[in-house]
């Protein structure tokens, strides 16, 4: 880190975001994306965002992360090549998943579901355990996950691994999950 030039830090702080419910990324992914070379993004944040190091790093971007105490992180984003940047701002899905679509995936997976329920967990937990879940998900299962929020960061994980999912929205705190394998 001390290679880099403090002078050109842009800071996010992104726990109001969060206290507020909602959940950060596009407008990280939109501050990556107005960096110019040689300028670092800030993110304050009151946990590690691990999801979100893979996620830029397959961007091109290296990540130094400072641990403040047990409820302030800062961790720094800069651009580790050259390359032309790509980053998708708009990784929210499709959500038009009709309720028979929902239903008849739901009775194909009928006596095979296991349920599990990420609503009370704090950040960055729901991913991990997700993640974790679906190692130990049997074969020709599927994982019905409650959870507060779209979870963003889990969506491109779940695809590089070859998981299907349906995504059911109920409110605004809470949206339901089918993942499985095709």
């Amino acid at each position: 880190m001390n290679h880099l030039n403090f002078k050109n830090i842009t800071t996010l702080d992104v726990r109001p975001i969060l206290a507020s419910g909602s959940d950060p990324l596009n407008v990280i992914l939109n501050k990556v994306k107005e960096l110019e070379n040689g300028f670092v993004l800030k993110i304050i944040n009151g946990f590690e965002p691990t999801p979100l190091i893979r996620l830029l790093n397959k961007q091109g971007f290296e990540a130094y992360v400072e641990k403040i105490d047990d409820f302030l992180v800062h961790t720094f984003f800069y651009k580790i090549s050259d390359k032309a940047l790509f980053v998708d701002t708009d990784l929210t899905p499709n959500l038009e998943v009709s309720t028979s679509d929902w239903e008849s995936k739901l009775k194909v997976f009928e006596n095979n579901i296991e349920t599990f329920d990420v609503r009370n967990f704090e950040m960055p937990l729901p991913m991990h355990s997700i993640l974790n879940a679906l190692n130990n998900l049997s074969p020709n299962s599927a994982l019905f996950v409650y959870h507060k929020r779209i979870p963003l960061f889990l969506l491109p994980e779940l695809k590089e691994q070859n998981f299907s999912f349906l995504i059911k929205e109920i409110s605004h705190t809470e949206v339901h999950l089918l993942i499985f394998k095709d």
